[in-house]
């Protein structure tokens, strides 16, 4: 039976984490100024400097609790807030390596139909300038895609898995080879309500099956809904998940079915100060 933790507060310290006691990170943080959160976040920041600040602190404490030889995913994309473009992600791969991690690879998520849920978003609709201008200087193309930012900490032991564990965690090459053997991934975006952000489920899927062995525990640092936590449950692994959110804890709960798994969740609650285990 794998164990799930979920905690209702920021992520800055994880004190609930001993060192290296995670071995995949899956995550998403929040957008830079551009989503209205019911509760501030770091995405509720307005200073650009402050935001990636903030980042840094909180993959430097990802970096003290993964294992030597795991991967850190972190989903992410430019941001276009107040008519100007924010490089997140070249910044991101700044501050992951300050930190102390070694670049792996840039993955790109590909929404098929650039739209999310159902309606066009600012990204998505920039071609329609040139639409209204059909001349020179009004090109801005519509974005269609996000970046998985790949990378690990120091090197893994490949002698330091079993075979057996191995086995139990083997990747069905069909299917990788349909949708992982190059670095653009095509998924559909999220549709459901409950979050103003969340990734689809077949995000975290990949990277808990393509970095992950059966049994290990997946932390996401920036929870939001749950997704992470579920991926990892059906996948037969552990994790843990803060959300400073505690408004998300029911959307949470109905995503991982939580009233039919008693044993398999524990809940602290650090603004209530109170431990929740069912």
């Amino acid at each position: 039976m794998t164990k799930h933790l979920i905690v209702i507060g920021d992520s800055f310290s994880m004190y609930e984490l001993e060192d290296k006691s995670v071995q995949l990170i899956v995550t998403s943080p929040p957008y830079f100024n551009v989503k209205k959160y019911e509760v501030e976040n770091i995405g509720s920041i307005d200073n650009y400097p402050i935001y990636l600040k903030s980042l840094r602190q909180i993959f430097q404490e990802c970096y003290r609790v993964l294992a030597d030889g795991r991967y850190i995913c972190v989903n992410i994309s430019d941001i276009i807030s107040n008519k100007k473009k924010y490089p997140i992600p070249a910044h991101c791969i700044s501050i992951l390596q300050r930190c102390g991690f070694k670049y792996i690879d840039d993955i790109i998520w590909k929404k098929p139909s650039g739209r999310k849920g159902g309606k066009c978003s600012g990204a998505a609709k920039r071609f329609g300038l040139l639409i209204q201008h059909p001349y020179p200087m009004y090109y801005y193309p519509n974005v269609v895609y996000e970046h998985i930012l790949i990378f690990r900490k120091n090197d893994f032991d490949f002698n330091g898995v079993t075979q057996n564990k191995k086995e139990k965690s083997k990747i069905d090459l069909q299917y990788a080879r349909l949708h992982w053997s190059t670095n653009i991934w095509e998924m559909m975006p999220e549709t459901r309500k409950g979050h103003p952000a969340m990734f689809p489920e077949s995000l975290p899927r990949a990277l808990i099956e393509l970095y992950s062995f059966k049994g290990d525990t997946i932390l996401d640092p920036f929870l939001g809904s749950g997704t992470t936590t579920k991926a990892a449950y059906d996948l037969g692994r552990n994790s843990v998940g803060y959300e400073i959110n505690e408004g998300y804890l029911e959307t949470i709960k109905k995503k991982v079915n939580f009233s039919k798994k008693p044993d398999s969740f524990k809940i602290i609650n650090r603004k209530r100060g109170d431990t929740c285990e069912r």
